[in-house]
């Protein structure tokens, strides 16, 4: 299991020799196991870093560190808890691939991904399981959860901040209502699932008798962020 933000590792040793000492846990034959690390650690980007010892390196080079422990030793099935997890933009789509083409490009593996990231599940896996307070709502395909609320439509805005919220959940037509504020911005993003696109003209009419301005209005396809919010009645806390 590799967990995202994990502070795995004995800080003495090196990055090269805390993956080989755990490949050796699993009984991987050392000659074996060396030569998948360094191939791991030029697939992952950490070759630069093998000789560095573990206490020295910043939380994302740690984070790749594990990703190549969980692969060394070529398991059948492989947890990833929120994998990308403190990665720049090119390492999480490094890891991502990697995965993805791991796992679909042999038989008999399987990868168990936790993740919050409703793009990156998109993305990698065959089957999504969305989960509330501990309950499977839904498991299907990503694209057979799109078509569930496919007849659903979505609308997003960016308006200036709006304090006073209460009015959009209640409206006519409004199944499902989520925001985000960006303090620094003084902007709000407002996410409708409508019934249809008749409440468009109520919300915008709202919106301006509170005297804000809209500087985005944008229709959209389903994505499972908007199958999660449709199910659970609520964006990601």
């Amino acid at each position: 299991m590799v967990s995202g933000g994990e502070t795995s590792g004995y800080g003495l040793l090196t990055a090269r020799e805390n993956i080989w000492m755990f490949s050796q846990f699993y009984g991987v034959p050392s000659k074996v196991s060396k030569g998948r690390i360094d191939e791991l650690m030029h697939i992952f980007g950490l070759w630069d870093k093998r000789n560095a010892k573990v206490r020295m390196l910043s939380t994302g080079q740690r984070q790749k560190m594990n990703m190549i422990r969980g692969f060394v030793t070529d398991p059948d099935i492989l947890f990833l808890d929120e994998p990308t997890l403190g990665l720049d933009v090119n390492a999480a789509r490094v890891i991502r691939e990697y995965v993805t083409n791991w796992v679909r490009g042999q038989k008999g593996k399987t990868v168990l991904l936790t993740t919050h990231y409703m793009a990156e599940a998109d993305q990698m896996c065959d089957r999504i399981a969305i989960i509330d307070k501990g309950k499977i709502l839904a498991c299907d395909t990503p694209e057979n959860l799109k078509r569930m609320i496919r007849t659903e439509t979505t609308f997003r805005l960016e308006v200036d901040a709006i304090r006073d919220l209460t009015t959009f959940s209640t409206m006519q037509g409004v199944k499902n209502f989520s925001h985000k504020d960006d303090i620094a911005k003084n902007r709000s993003f407002l996410t409708f699932i409508l019934e249809d696109e008749g409440p468009v003209a109520e919300i915008l009419s709202t919106i301006t008798l509170q005297g804000k301005k809209v500087h985005s209005l944008q229709k959209s396809e389903p994505t499972l962020e908007d199958v999660f919010i449709s199910m659970v009645g609520r964006g990601f806390e």
